[in-house]
């Protein structure tokens, strides 16, 4: 899996907060498995809404 370098803006707090949090390990790490962690996340909210779905329309 690749790596593509980007910019973007943070707000002070949250760049601040994911420092303190990352200690002897990178911040932009610990930022990147943040968001792999709620992409999973709403994976699986979506997949649970299509049984529910599907299970109501069944019912």
């Amino acid at each position: 899996m690749g790596k593509t370098r980007i910019t973007i803006n943070l707000d002070d707090a949250v760049l601040q907060a994911y420092k303190a949090r990352a200690g002897g390990r990178g911040y932009q790490t610990l930022i990147n498995e943040t968001l792999r962690r709620g992409l999973a996340a709403d994976a699986v909210k979506e997949a649970l809404r299509e049984v529910i779905r599907e299970e109501l329309h069944s019912a």
